[in-house]
Protein backbone atom coordinates (compact mmCIF):
# COMPACT_ATOMS: atom_id res chain seq x y z
CA UNK A 1 0.00 0.00 0.00
CA UNK A 2 1.55 3.31 -1.10
CA UNK A 3 0.27 6.68 0.04
CA UNK A 4 -1.36 7.22 -3.34
CA UNK A 5 -3.42 4.06 -2.80
CA UNK A 6 -4.83 5.20 0.51
CA UNK A 7 -8.56 5.71 0.64
CA UNK A 8 -9.24 9.28 -0.49
CA UNK A 9 -11.35 11.52 1.69
CA UNK A 10 -13.94 13.16 -0.53
CA UNK A 11 -15.28 15.31 2.28
CA UNK A 12 -14.47 19.01 1.99
CA UNK A 13 -15.65 20.02 5.43
CA UNK A 14 -14.27 23.26 6.76
CA UNK A 15 -12.17 23.57 9.92
CA UNK A 16 -13.59 23.49 13.39
CA UNK A 17 -15.10 26.95 13.24
CA UNK A 18 -12.50 28.88 15.21
CA UNK A 19 -13.12 32.62 15.25
CA UNK A 20 -11.21 34.93 12.89
CA UNK A 21 -10.19 32.09 10.60
CA UNK A 22 -9.79 32.74 6.87
CA UNK A 23 -12.88 31.61 4.97
CA UNK A 24 -11.30 30.11 1.86
CA UNK A 25 -12.96 27.13 0.23
CA UNK A 26 -11.15 23.95 1.30
CA UNK A 27 -9.68 21.83 -1.49
CA UNK A 28 -11.04 18.32 -1.85
CA UNK A 29 -8.67 15.99 -0.06
CA UNK A 30 -6.70 13.24 -1.82
CA UNK A 31 -5.55 11.56 1.37
CA UNK A 32 -7.51 10.41 4.35
CA UNK A 33 -6.72 11.92 7.77
CA UNK A 34 -5.34 8.49 8.70
CA UNK A 35 -2.77 8.22 5.90
CA UNK A 36 0.24 8.63 8.20
CA UNK A 37 -0.93 6.00 10.66
CA UNK A 38 -1.55 3.58 7.78
CA UNK A 39 1.96 4.24 6.47
CA UNK A 40 3.50 3.52 9.87
CA UNK A 41 1.53 0.30 10.19
CA UNK A 42 2.75 -0.84 6.78
CA UNK A 43 6.38 -0.51 7.89
CA UNK A 44 5.98 -1.56 11.54
CA UNK A 45 7.82 -4.84 10.87
CA UNK A 46 11.04 -2.82 10.45
CA UNK A 47 10.95 -1.89 14.14
CA UNK A 48 10.57 -5.06 16.24
CA UNK A 49 11.77 -3.26 19.36
CA UNK A 50 9.44 -0.29 19.09
CA UNK A 51 7.65 0.34 22.42
CA UNK A 52 4.05 -0.83 22.12
CA UNK A 53 2.64 2.52 23.17
CA UNK A 54 4.38 4.22 20.25
CA UNK A 55 3.58 1.85 17.40
CA UNK A 56 1.19 4.31 15.76
CA UNK A 57 3.15 7.46 16.54
CA UNK A 58 5.73 8.80 14.10
CA UNK A 59 9.26 9.04 15.50
CA UNK A 60 10.85 11.30 12.94
CA UNK A 61 14.35 12.31 11.86
CA UNK A 62 14.20 15.95 10.78
CA UNK A 63 15.32 17.35 7.43
CA UNK A 64 18.80 18.72 8.12
CA UNK A 65 21.32 20.38 5.84
CA UNK A 66 24.39 18.19 5.35
CA UNK A 67 23.12 15.92 8.11
CA UNK A 68 20.12 13.73 7.26
CA UNK A 69 22.09 11.94 4.54
CA UNK A 70 21.34 8.37 3.46
CA UNK A 71 23.88 6.53 5.70
CA UNK A 72 22.77 8.54 8.70
CA UNK A 73 19.07 7.86 8.00
CA UNK A 74 19.76 4.13 7.76
CA UNK A 75 21.61 4.26 11.07
CA UNK A 76 18.74 6.06 12.83
CA UNK A 77 16.22 3.57 11.43
CA UNK A 78 17.99 0.78 13.32
CA UNK A 79 16.84 2.44 16.54
CA UNK A 80 13.10 3.03 15.99
CA UNK A 81 13.15 6.09 13.75
CA UNK A 82 9.96 5.27 11.88
CA UNK A 83 9.98 8.17 9.39
CA UNK A 84 12.87 10.14 7.90
CA UNK A 85 13.15 13.32 5.87
CA UNK A 86 15.85 14.01 3.31
CA UNK A 87 18.03 17.08 3.79
CA UNK A 88 16.48 20.28 2.51
CA UNK A 89 16.82 20.21 -1.29
CA UNK A 90 16.91 23.42 -3.32
CA UNK A 91 14.23 22.82 -5.95
CA UNK A 92 15.69 24.89 -8.78
CA UNK A 93 19.20 23.54 -8.35
CA UNK A 94 17.85 19.98 -8.11
CA UNK A 95 15.95 20.52 -11.34
CA UNK A 96 18.62 22.32 -13.35
CA UNK A 97 21.98 21.04 -12.06
CA UNK A 98 22.67 17.29 -12.47
CA UNK A 99 25.72 17.51 -10.21
CA UNK A 100 23.67 18.96 -7.38
CA UNK A 101 20.92 16.40 -7.93
CA UNK A 102 23.38 13.53 -7.77
CA UNK A 103 24.47 14.64 -4.29
CA UNK A 104 21.01 14.03 -2.92
CA UNK A 105 19.42 11.39 -5.07
CA UNK A 106 20.05 8.13 -6.86
CA UNK A 107 18.47 8.01 -10.30
CA UNK A 108 16.46 4.93 -9.30
CA UNK A 109 15.61 6.14 -5.81
CA UNK A 110 16.90 5.24 -2.38
CA UNK A 111 17.37 1.63 -1.18
CA UNK A 112 14.16 -0.08 -0.02
CA UNK A 113 15.22 -0.03 3.63
CA UNK A 114 15.18 3.79 3.50
CA UNK A 115 11.38 3.99 3.82
CA UNK A 116 9.13 5.61 4.81
CA UNK A 117 10.83 8.69 3.37
CA UNK A 118 9.68 12.26 2.78
CA UNK A 119 11.71 14.48 0.46
CA UNK A 120 11.87 18.11 1.55
CA UNK A 121 12.32 20.93 -0.95
CA UNK A 122 12.76 24.68 -0.63
CA UNK A 123 11.78 27.32 -3.15
CA UNK A 124 9.13 29.88 -3.96
CA UNK A 125 8.19 29.07 -7.56
CA UNK A 126 5.31 26.62 -7.64
CA UNK A 127 6.12 25.29 -11.11
CA UNK A 128 9.79 24.71 -10.29
CA UNK A 129 8.84 23.00 -7.04
CA UNK A 130 6.36 20.77 -8.84
CA UNK A 131 8.84 19.71 -11.54
CA UNK A 132 11.52 18.96 -8.93
CA UNK A 133 9.12 16.99 -6.74
CA UNK A 134 7.87 15.00 -9.74
CA UNK A 135 11.42 13.69 -10.24
CA UNK A 136 11.25 11.84 -6.91
CA UNK A 137 7.51 11.23 -6.61
CA UNK A 138 7.68 7.53 -7.46
CA UNK A 139 10.32 6.82 -4.84
CA UNK A 140 9.05 8.59 -1.71
CA UNK A 141 6.08 8.49 0.63
CA UNK A 142 5.53 12.23 0.60
CA UNK A 143 7.04 15.60 -0.24
CA UNK A 144 7.49 18.53 2.10
CA UNK A 145 7.88 22.29 1.66
CA UNK A 146 10.51 23.94 3.85
CA UNK A 147 8.91 26.88 5.65
CA UNK A 148 11.16 26.70 8.68
CA UNK A 149 14.67 27.78 7.69
CA UNK A 150 15.46 31.00 9.61
CA UNK A 151 18.83 31.73 8.03
CA UNK A 152 19.81 34.83 6.07
CA UNK A 153 20.34 32.77 2.91
CA UNK A 154 16.68 31.75 3.09
CA UNK A 155 15.64 35.37 3.44
CA UNK A 156 17.67 36.32 0.36
CA UNK A 157 16.23 33.39 -1.56
CA UNK A 158 12.66 34.01 -0.48
CA UNK A 159 12.08 30.58 1.02
CA UNK A 160 12.05 28.88 4.42
CA UNK A 161 10.42 30.64 7.35
CA UNK A 162 10.30 33.89 5.39
CA UNK A 163 7.98 32.33 2.83
CA UNK A 164 5.28 32.14 5.50
CA UNK A 165 5.27 35.93 5.73
CA UNK A 166 5.42 36.72 2.01
CA UNK A 167 2.26 38.45 0.71
CA UNK A 168 0.53 37.78 4.03
CA UNK A 169 0.83 34.05 3.36
CA UNK A 170 -0.83 34.17 -0.06
CA UNK A 171 2.25 32.89 -1.88
CA UNK A 172 2.75 29.75 0.21
CA UNK A 173 -0.97 29.00 0.16
CA UNK A 174 -0.95 29.20 -3.65
CA UNK A 175 2.12 26.94 -3.79
CA UNK A 176 0.48 24.32 -1.57
CA UNK A 177 -2.73 24.38 -3.62
CA UNK A 178 -0.76 23.94 -6.85
CA UNK A 179 1.35 21.06 -5.53
CA UNK A 180 -1.49 19.27 -3.78
CA UNK A 181 -3.51 19.41 -6.98
CA UNK A 182 -0.79 17.76 -9.08
CA UNK A 183 1.19 15.45 -6.78
CA UNK A 184 0.24 11.82 -6.21
CA UNK A 185 1.84 11.61 -2.78
CA UNK A 186 0.95 13.67 0.32
CA UNK A 187 2.23 17.25 0.34
CA UNK A 188 3.22 18.45 3.81
CA UNK A 189 4.61 21.71 5.16
CA UNK A 190 7.16 22.20 7.94
CA UNK A 191 6.53 25.54 9.62
CA UNK A 192 7.56 27.71 12.53
CA UNK A 193 5.41 29.93 14.70
CA UNK A 194 5.00 33.33 13.05
CA UNK A 195 6.83 36.18 14.82
CA UNK A 196 3.44 37.93 15.18
CA UNK A 197 2.16 35.15 17.41
CA UNK A 198 -0.05 32.09 17.71
CA UNK A 199 -3.34 33.46 16.41
CA UNK A 200 -1.84 34.66 13.13
CA UNK A 201 -0.08 31.32 12.84
CA UNK A 202 -3.33 29.39 13.29
CA UNK A 203 -5.02 31.44 10.57
CA UNK A 204 -2.21 30.67 8.14
CA UNK A 205 -2.00 26.98 9.09
CA UNK A 206 -5.73 26.58 8.43
CA UNK A 207 -5.30 28.17 5.02
CA UNK A 208 -2.51 25.68 4.24
CA UNK A 209 -4.74 22.76 5.20
CA UNK A 210 -7.63 24.23 3.20
CA UNK A 211 -5.25 24.42 0.22
CA UNK A 212 -4.51 20.70 0.45
CA UNK A 213 -1.61 20.25 2.89
CA UNK A 214 -1.84 16.64 4.09
CA UNK A 215 0.33 17.13 7.20
CA UNK A 216 1.90 19.95 9.19
CA UNK A 217 5.09 19.78 11.21
CA UNK A 218 5.12 22.56 13.79
CA UNK A 219 8.50 23.73 15.03
CA UNK A 220 7.47 25.33 18.29
CA UNK A 221 9.74 28.34 17.89
CA UNK A 222 9.79 31.48 15.76
CA UNK A 223 12.44 32.23 13.16
CA UNK A 224 13.95 34.61 15.71
CA UNK A 225 14.79 31.71 18.02
CA UNK A 226 18.05 30.24 16.84
CA UNK A 227 21.53 29.21 17.98
CA UNK A 228 22.35 30.45 21.50
CA UNK A 229 18.99 32.20 21.62
CA UNK A 230 16.98 29.11 20.73
CA UNK A 231 15.04 28.82 23.99
CA UNK A 232 12.51 26.12 24.77
CA UNK A 233 10.09 24.91 22.13
CA UNK A 234 6.55 25.99 22.96
CA UNK A 235 4.53 22.79 23.26
CA UNK A 236 1.48 24.77 24.42
CA UNK A 237 1.34 26.41 20.99
CA UNK A 238 1.65 23.05 19.27
CA UNK A 239 -1.14 21.66 21.44
CA UNK A 240 -3.38 24.50 20.24
CA UNK A 241 -2.58 23.69 16.61
CA UNK A 242 -3.55 20.08 17.28
CA UNK A 243 -6.78 21.22 18.93
CA UNK A 244 -7.75 23.40 15.97
CA UNK A 245 -6.54 21.31 13.01
CA UNK A 246 -5.67 17.85 14.34
CA UNK A 247 -9.00 16.36 13.29
CA UNK A 248 -8.21 17.19 9.64
CA UNK A 249 -4.53 16.33 9.14
CA UNK A 250 -1.69 14.71 11.12
CA UNK A 251 0.35 17.16 13.16
CA UNK A 252 3.99 16.50 14.08
CA UNK A 253 5.65 18.29 16.99
CA UNK A 254 9.22 19.51 16.50
CA UNK A 255 11.50 20.85 19.23
CA UNK A 256 12.63 19.90 22.72
CA UNK A 257 13.18 16.14 22.23
CA UNK A 258 16.33 14.72 23.85
CA UNK A 259 15.24 11.23 25.00
CA UNK A 260 12.23 8.92 25.21
CA UNK A 261 10.97 10.68 28.32
CA UNK A 262 10.68 13.85 26.24
CA UNK A 263 8.97 11.90 23.46
CA UNK A 264 6.23 10.66 25.77
CA UNK A 265 5.85 14.00 27.58
CA UNK A 266 5.53 15.83 24.28
CA UNK A 267 2.96 13.42 22.86
CA UNK A 268 0.92 13.55 26.04
CA UNK A 269 1.10 17.33 26.26
CA UNK A 270 0.43 18.17 22.62
CA UNK A 271 -1.68 15.26 21.39
CA UNK A 272 0.45 15.26 18.22
CA UNK A 273 0.68 12.34 15.80
CA UNK A 274 4.42 12.13 16.24
CA UNK A 275 7.58 13.92 17.27
CA UNK A 276 10.50 15.12 15.19
CA UNK A 277 14.03 15.32 16.57
CA UNK A 278 17.02 17.04 15.03
CA UNK A 279 20.07 18.05 17.06
CA UNK A 280 19.72 15.48 19.85
CA UNK A 281 19.27 12.59 17.43
CA UNK A 282 22.14 13.92 15.34
CA UNK A 283 24.46 13.38 18.27
CA UNK A 284 22.92 10.09 19.35
CA UNK A 285 20.88 8.25 16.67
CA UNK A 286 19.47 5.67 19.17
CA UNK A 287 17.55 8.51 20.84
CA UNK A 288 14.22 6.77 20.06
CA UNK A 289 15.17 3.79 22.22
CA UNK A 290 14.96 3.32 25.98
CA UNK A 291 18.35 4.73 26.97
CA UNK A 292 19.52 7.75 29.00
CA UNK A 293 15.97 7.99 30.33
CA UNK A 294 14.11 7.46 33.58
CA UNK A 295 13.55 3.81 32.63
CA UNK A 296 17.34 3.23 32.69
CA UNK A 297 18.05 5.52 35.64
CA UNK A 298 19.42 7.93 33.00
CA UNK A 299 22.28 5.58 32.20
CA UNK A 300 23.25 4.86 28.62
CA UNK A 301 22.17 1.30 27.94
CA UNK A 302 22.37 1.60 24.17
CA UNK A 303 25.55 1.58 22.09
CA UNK A 304 28.29 3.99 23.03
CA UNK A 305 29.21 6.99 20.92
CA UNK A 306 32.29 5.29 19.49
CA UNK A 307 30.24 2.32 18.29
CA UNK A 308 27.76 4.74 16.69
CA UNK A 309 30.60 6.46 14.84
CA UNK A 310 31.92 3.10 13.60
CA UNK A 311 28.49 1.93 12.50
CA UNK A 312 28.01 5.16 10.58
CA UNK A 313 31.38 4.80 8.83
CA UNK A 314 30.49 1.25 7.82
CA UNK A 315 27.28 2.54 6.24
CA UNK A 316 29.28 5.24 4.45
CA UNK A 317 31.42 2.51 2.92
CA UNK A 318 28.27 0.76 1.68
CA UNK A 319 26.98 4.07 0.29
CA UNK A 320 30.16 6.01 -0.65
CA UNK A 321 30.37 9.79 -0.55
CA UNK A 322 30.40 10.16 -4.34
CA UNK A 323 27.09 8.31 -4.71
CA UNK A 324 23.63 9.83 -4.48
CA UNK A 325 22.14 10.34 -1.07
CA UNK A 326 25.42 11.26 0.62
CA UNK A 327 24.90 15.00 0.50
CA UNK A 328 28.24 16.79 0.77
CA UNK A 329 30.39 13.67 1.00
CA UNK A 330 33.36 13.82 3.33
CA UNK A 331 32.31 17.19 4.74
CA UNK A 332 29.08 15.54 5.81
CA UNK A 333 31.00 12.62 7.35
CA UNK A 334 33.34 14.94 9.26
CA UNK A 335 30.36 16.83 10.65
CA UNK A 336 28.75 13.62 11.89
CA UNK A 337 31.96 12.48 13.56
CA UNK A 338 32.21 15.85 15.27
CA UNK A 339 28.70 15.46 16.74
CA UNK A 340 28.94 11.78 17.65
CA UNK A 341 32.28 12.25 19.41
CA UNK A 342 31.80 15.79 20.68
CA UNK A 343 32.37 14.91 24.34
CA UNK A 344 35.74 13.33 23.50
CA UNK A 345 36.80 16.15 21.19
CA UNK A 346 36.34 18.75 23.93
CA UNK A 347 39.04 17.00 25.95
CA UNK A 348 41.31 15.56 23.28
CA UNK A 349 41.90 18.47 20.95
CA UNK A 350 44.43 16.58 18.84
CA UNK A 351 41.61 14.22 17.84
CA UNK A 352 39.41 17.19 17.03
CA UNK A 353 42.16 18.45 14.73
CA UNK A 354 42.24 15.02 13.09
CA UNK A 355 38.49 15.23 12.43
CA UNK A 356 38.91 18.61 10.72
CA UNK A 357 41.61 17.09 8.49
CA UNK A 358 39.67 13.88 7.69
CA UNK A 359 39.34 14.20 3.91
CA UNK A 360 39.22 10.45 3.23
CA UNK A 361 37.48 7.40 4.65
CA UNK A 362 40.87 6.12 5.80
CA UNK A 363 41.38 9.30 7.82
CA UNK A 364 37.87 9.05 9.24
CA UNK A 365 38.55 5.51 10.43
CA UNK A 366 41.79 6.81 11.91
CA UNK A 367 39.78 9.15 14.11
CA UNK A 368 37.64 6.26 15.34
CA UNK A 369 40.75 4.24 16.13
CA UNK A 370 42.25 7.13 18.08
CA UNK A 371 39.10 7.41 20.21
CA UNK A 372 39.08 3.66 20.77
CA UNK A 373 42.64 3.75 22.09
CA UNK A 374 41.79 6.64 24.41
CA UNK A 375 38.70 4.85 25.72
CA UNK A 376 40.65 1.66 26.37
CA UNK A 377 43.44 3.50 28.15
CA UNK A 378 40.98 5.46 30.31
CA UNK A 379 38.67 2.49 31.05
CA UNK A 380 35.81 4.42 29.51
CA UNK A 381 32.35 3.65 30.97
CA UNK A 382 29.67 3.81 28.28
CA UNK A 383 26.87 3.83 30.84
CA UNK A 384 27.99 7.30 31.98
CA UNK A 385 27.82 8.87 28.54
CA UNK A 386 25.42 11.80 28.16
CA UNK A 387 24.57 14.24 25.39
CA UNK A 388 27.28 16.85 24.86
CA UNK A 389 26.96 18.58 21.48
CA UNK A 390 23.18 18.90 21.89
CA UNK A 391 23.49 20.89 25.12
CA UNK A 392 26.40 23.08 24.00
CA UNK A 393 24.27 26.27 23.90
CA UNK A 394 22.01 25.74 26.89
CA UNK A 395 24.07 27.64 29.44
CA UNK A 396 24.72 30.47 26.99
CA UNK A 397 21.03 30.77 26.20
CA UNK A 398 20.15 31.08 29.88
CA UNK A 399 22.91 33.61 30.48
CA UNK A 400 21.96 35.82 27.52
CA UNK A 401 18.22 35.70 27.84
CA UNK A 402 17.58 34.95 31.48
CA UNK A 403 16.18 31.43 31.14
CA UNK A 404 12.70 30.41 29.99
CA UNK A 405 10.53 33.17 28.58
CA UNK A 406 7.83 33.87 26.04
CA UNK A 407 8.43 34.72 22.39
CA UNK A 408 8.13 38.48 22.93
CA UNK A 409 11.08 38.33 25.31
CA UNK A 410 13.03 36.25 22.78
CA UNK A 411 12.62 39.02 20.21
CA UNK A 412 14.07 41.54 22.65
CA UNK A 413 17.17 39.37 23.00
CA UNK A 414 17.82 39.10 19.30
CA UNK A 415 17.26 40.77 15.97
CA UNK A 416 17.22 38.71 12.79
CA UNK A 417 20.33 40.47 11.46
CA UNK A 418 22.27 39.63 14.61
CA UNK A 419 21.10 36.03 14.33
CA UNK A 420 22.34 35.68 10.77
CA UNK A 421 25.68 37.50 10.99
CA UNK A 422 27.54 34.23 11.53
CA UNK A 423 25.32 31.94 9.45
CA UNK A 424 27.28 28.99 8.07
CA UNK A 425 24.62 27.23 6.01
CA UNK A 426 27.00 26.66 3.09
CA UNK A 427 29.80 25.34 5.29
CA UNK A 428 28.36 23.40 8.16
CA UNK A 429 31.66 22.02 9.43
CA UNK A 430 34.83 23.65 10.67
CA UNK A 431 36.34 24.99 13.89
CA UNK A 432 33.46 27.49 14.22
CA UNK A 433 30.70 26.31 11.94
CA UNK A 434 30.37 22.87 13.44
CA UNK A 435 28.94 24.48 16.53
CA UNK A 436 26.34 26.52 14.65
CA UNK A 437 22.77 25.63 13.73
CA UNK A 438 22.80 22.57 11.50
CA UNK A 439 19.55 22.94 9.71
CA UNK A 440 16.70 21.95 12.02
CA UNK A 441 14.22 23.67 9.77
Amino acid sequence: MTPSSLTPNTSSEDAVGEPDMHHSEPASRKFDRDWLRQLLRKHAHQHPHMPQDLLEKALVVAPMVDASDLPYRLLARRYNASLCFTPMIHARMFLEKPGYRSKFWKHNGMPPQDRPLIAQFCGNDKDVLLKAMKLVEGHVDGVDINCGCPQQIAKRGGYGAFLLEEDNGDLIVDIVRHLAGHMNVPVSVKVRILPSGLQDSLVLYKRLVDAGAAMLTIHGRTRLQNKVFTGAANWDYIREVVRVLGDRVPILSNGGISNMDDVRRCLEHTGADGVMSSEAILEYPPLFSETNALFTDYKRTGPGRLQIAKDYLELCEQYPPHEGGQGSGMKCIRAHLHRFLHADLQVHTHVRDAVVQAFSMEAAWGVANMIQTLHENNEHDISKEQLSWYVRHQTDAERHCGGPQDFDDEKKCLTEDEEDDNCCIRDMFGPVCADENDGDY
